[in-house]
C-alpha cells in the first residue's frame, strides 16, 4: 500500500511539473505572437467598429473605422470621412484585441497614395495641423507634402498633418 501512495505522489508531481512547463510554453508563444501584431493588423480586424482616436495635439476623432493601412486610418464620422495618418495618433480607445495579417500592398500603401486619390476626386477637404485647419482642394501631392489650393496655394508637409476631413 505504501508503494501505491508513493507512486501516486510521484505521478502527481510529474503531472504538475509537465502542466507548468506546458503553461509556460503557451505563455511564451502567446507573447511571441503578440509581439508580431502590427497596429494596422488590429485596425483591419476592427473595420466597421467604433473607435476614438486621440491625435498628437489632443484633439479627438471618433467614428466607425472604415479602412486602414500601415500609415493611415480612415474613419466614417458624423460630418464625413476623416483620414488620419498613423504618425498623428497619440492613442486609441475602443480597438479590439483581434488582429489580421497586413498584406504587402497595404503596408506599402502610404499616406501619399491615398492623398493623390483624394486629389484626383477634386473634393474639398479640411487639413488639420497643430497650427490650425485649412480648407481647400488638394491640387497636388509630392513626396513629402501636399499643395492645398484655396485663395492661394499652401504647401503642407505630410508630417504636419493630423487629419484630412472630407467636406
Amino acid at each position: 500500500m505504501r508503494w501505491d501512495l508513493l507512486f501516486a505522489d510521484l505521478e502527481a508531481a510529474l503531472d504538475a511539473t509537465e502542466r507548468g512547463d506546458v503553461e509556460a510554453e503557451i505563455a511564451e508563444r502567446a507573447r511571441d505572437e503578440r509581439a508580431q501584431v502590427a497596429l494596422a493588423g488590429r485596425a483591419l480586424a476592427h473595420v466597421g467598429g467604433d473607435v476614438r482616436i486621440v491625435l498628437a495635439d489632443g484633439s479627438v476623432v471618433a467614428g466607425a473605422l472604415a479602412d486602414a493601412a500601415g500609415s493611415w486610418w480612415l474613419l466614417d464620422c458624423a460630418g464625413g470621412q476623416v483620414l488620419v495618418p498613423c504618425a498623428a495618433i497619440a492613442g486609441i480607445d475602443g480597438l479590439g484585441h483581434a488582429a489580421t495579417a497586413v498584406g504587402e500592398v497595404r503596408r506599402r500603401m502610404g499616406l501619399g497614395v491615398v492623398l493623390r486619390e483624394l486629389a484626383e476626386s477634386g473634393g474639398r477637404v479640411a487639413v488639420d495641423t497643430a497650427a490650425g485647419r485649412w480648407e481647400g482642394v488638394i491640387a497636388a501631392v509630392g513626396a513629402d507634402h501636399l499643395d492645398l489650393m484655396a485663395r492661394t496655394t499652401r504647401a503642407v508637409p505630410l508630417a504636419a498633418i493630423l487629419a484630412v476631413r472630407s467636406l
